[in-house]
């Protein structure tokens, strides 16, 4: 015999309600618990949806108004003896047409739930770079000062006003358009084998001697770069923590006050310098780097030709047992080169445009490099 659970409302029960049992025989509906038994009669019995939503079954004793047993399964309306019984068909009809508003009105709302959240994710990128064009430049180079003078512990920082002013030179078509985003663009060299460079926010831009020692043109070294720049005028840095805040406070910062961010991302520790860029901010940095470098008439292929350069040595690595001097950490905080390299290359196929060739030497300034002590 199925047995459903319920509830019991009857004046004469201990606080007025009984936690049971019913169960449907031919006379009537059943209910019991340890302590209490209560029958209705098919003839006295009238069927209803209510409760908070319409949520429960009310099996209600016409001959005693004050007494109801109501239960939550539904699949009770489905019972033979409650179905066949010609009586009760009306209310049974009626009970679940009020059940089915109810379904369709928490469907509407999970719909609409799931839609706004839907739409939170697909704005949220948006709003989280909205949010990134409202923090002022000075908090990022704020940031990037505590960051470098963090790193003056960890590396060796080369003095050489010779080597700055010629790699600053080369690079001026980079900086003057950086310059009129409102960053102020500094360059450190390193003296370091790792072929890596990378931007701190704020526009101060580490430089490593492996990225020098391992480039093959002037043009390789402007593409790095160009990439590393475009970090910064993208805010990656800022747009990072802010993602990381999560959608509904992303959300509550659109409509308030930016400046909550304020602490959390001034506060930011070392960790900033090595964090690793997602895809989209790579592809975007991708993009925009290039845009720099044909605004100022530098081959963008070079970045190309270094990506390259970069995933060989990779490959050559994975394949050999020898232990390899060269240290990729380029790899490590720009990821999917492979990928990347085709997107360029597609762009580059339908670039017709004549590049000057960069009027300093590549090999003397790589020469100097070599021999830093």
């Amino acid at each position: 015999m199925e047995t459903y659970q319920a509830i019991l409302i009857h004046p004469n029960s201990n606080g007025g309600r009984i936690s049971g049992f019913i169960s449907l025989k031919n006379n009537g509906v059943y209910f019991e618990s340890e302590t209490f038994k209560y029958h209705i009669g098919f003839s006295n019995l009238s069927i209803s949806a209510g409760g908070a939503s319409n949520r429960f079954i009310f099996l209600k004793d016409n001959t005693q108004n004050e007494i109801s047993i109501y239960t939550s399964q539904k699949s009770i309306l489905k019972h033979p003896l409650l179905v066949s019984n010609s009586n009760l068909k009306k209310q049974i009809k009626k009970s679940n047409n009020e059940l089915k508003k109810t379904f369709r009105g928490t469907l509407l709302v999970l719909t609409f739930i799931v839609a706004l959240l839907g739409g939170l994710y697909l704005l949220k990128d948006k709003m989280v770079e909205n949010l990134a064009q409202q923090v002022p430049i000075s908090w990022e180079q704020n940031v990037g000062d505590k960051l470098f003078t963090t790193l003056s512990l960890q590396y060796h920082f080369i003095t050489n006003d010779s080597l700055k002013k010629e790699f600053t030179q080369v690079a001026q078509p980079l900086i003057k358009q950086i310059e009129k985003k409102g960053y102020k663009v500094d360059f450190y060299f390193v003296k370091d084998p790792t072929i890596n460079a990378f931007a701190l926010p704020g526009g101060k831009v580490i430089i490593q001697t492996g990225l020098i020692e391992n480039a093959k043109s002037w043009e390789e070294v402007m593409g790095v770069l160009s990439h590393e720049l475009a970090h910064v005028t993208r805010r990656h840095h800022i747009r990072g923590i802010i993602n990381n805040l999560g959608v509904f406070t992303i959300l509550s910062l659109t409509f308030g006050d930016i400046s909550a961010i304020a602490g959390t991302f001034i506060n930011m520790g070392g960790e900033l310098a090595s964090l690793s860029n997602s895809r989209d901010f790579e592809n975007e940095a991708d993009e925009t780097g290039r845009m720099y470098l044909i605004n100022g008439k530098i081959n963008p292929s070079g970045l190309i030709s270094f990506f390259e350069t970069i995933e060989k040595e990779e490959r050559t690595m994975l394949d050999s047992t020898a232990v390899k001097d060269i240290d990729l950490s380029f790899l490590s905080t720009h990821p999917d080169i492979k990928t990347r390299i085709l997107q360029l290359k597609q762009k580059q196929k339908k670039d017709t445009t004549k590049y000057p060739s960069i009027q300093y030497s590549f090999k003397d300034f790589k020469n100097k490099v070599l021999n830093l002590k």
